[in-house]
């Protein structure tokens, strides 16, 4: 029974802490190489895509702007940029036109940029990071630390522990006032 409790609060902690790196904001040192609008069938219900917009035709498909980027060790990244509007992950994007012409500044020139993004990279389900912000850099050296996902995964993991540890002593409440009630229950 203690092996099961335990891999059921591993699978616990490892589902909150992918939720927690899919949803904080990444920052990724790139060039910019290309940016541009495809027709895609997005699913109605798809997990990693923003929600079905207005502008989606009768087949289920729309329109997506996406950004083409390298890294500094000429690896690519292809991100999405679609407003988030008051949907999940609550960043209140409703920028993705003025974004995608900032990203299009970048294009053929020697600046590196800082592509500030939410969500992973996973080629075999064509899924995409969606862009948040950019801004130029003078080299990869000069990005920094992200310190914004470092101190909110700190604030939520406390959170978290708070929450696992109310839970406990409301458990061993209940399970005291159960003990006392069949107890006085038996002496009568």
């Amino acid at each position: 029974m203690r092996k099961l409790r335990i891999g059921i609060l591993l699978v616990l902690f490892a589902s909150y802490v992918a939720f927690l790196n899919y949803t904080l904001p990444s920052n990724d040192v790139v060039k910019i190489v290309g940016t541009e609008v495809v027709r895609t069938e997005v699913p109605d219900r798809a997990l990693f895509w923003v929600n079905r917009s207005p502008a989606v035709d009768s087949a289920g498909n729309r329109d997506i702007r996406f950004i083409n980027a390298v890294f500094p060790n000429e690896k690519s990244r292809v991100y999405r940029n679609e407003d988030t509007g008051w949907r999940w992950p609550p960043y209140l994007k409703f920028d993705s036109g003025n974004l995608q012409a900032e990203a299009q500044r970048f294009v053929g020139g020697e600046e590196w940029a800082v592509v500030r993004h939410y969500g992973w990279r996973i080629t075999t389900m064509s899924i995409y990071p969606n862009a948040l912000s950019i801004r130029s850099i003078a080299s990869p050296s000069d990005a920094g630390m992200n310190w914004m996902r470092y101190v909110l995964f700190a604030v939520g993991t406390i959170l978290a522990l708070m929450v696992w540890r109310l839970s406990v002593l409301l458990r061993e409440w209940i399970v005291d006032r159960f003990q006392s009630m069949r107890a006085r229950l038996s002496r009568k």
